[in-house]
């Protein structure tokens, strides 16, 4: 059995790393997903005041902020989603809300290094690891044509994953903002002259 030099190792630490944190943001992945209660409080910095906000530390237990409810969306269906703007490392929510507390669904902070404590990749990423990474080695390798082939595989399997969260499994669905209607809407009527 072959072993890899430290370089080889060290390079191949880099290559997964770096691909892992890539796939994890590139896409709202639901195995990812996680929801923080976060306490409301005043904020009154240099570069923000507001009454009504959040600190958001993605160091430690939300990476990206999805959207923000009034109660738990996972147990809760009566959740109500409430508007938000994510400034500096708070999100600012409207001054009408009367919670203390707000729910944030968001992303899973990804592990600080896979290559020597975190031994847990999600399985969905298995195959496009592989490939990412193989193309790497054979970039590093000279290899351009192969590098290439290997990308596309990546690429291929990072669009079968997301389709089979969006459309199989009927997650991430899109939202579409509508308006409600005051007025009656207008008939069209065919006349004929």
């Amino acid at each position: 059995m072959d072993s890899l030099l430290s370089v080889e190792e060290s390079a191949f630490k880099r290559s997964l790393n770096d691909r892992i944190r890539g796939i994890w943001t590139r896409a709202k992945w639901p195995p990812l997903s996680t929801v923080v209660q976060k306490t409301i409080g005043a904020v009154d910095v240099a570069s923000l005041k507001a009454d009504k906000a959040v600190q958001i530390d993605n160091a430690t237990d939300l990476f990206d902020v999805h959207a923000v409810y009034d109660k738990n969306p996972y147990s809760d269906n009566n959740a109500k989603e409430i508007e938000f703007r994510l400034i500096g490392d708070y999100l600012v929510l409207p001054n009408k809300i009367s919670e203390a507390s707000v729910f944030v669904l968001g992303t899973q902070v990804p592990s600080t290094d896979y290559g020597n404590t975190e031994l847990s990749i999600p399985q969905f990423m298995d195959r496009m690891l592989l490939a990412f990474c193989l193309a790497d080695y054979y970039r590093a390798d000279g290899q351009n044509d192969k590098a290439l082939a290997e990308e596309q595989r990546g690429e291929e399997y990072f669009v079968q994953e997301l389709d089979r969260f969006e459309r199989m499994e009927s997650q991430n669905q899109i939202k579409v903002g509508t308006y409600p209607t005051y007025y009656t809407s207008l008939l069209v009527r065919q006349t004929n002259t």
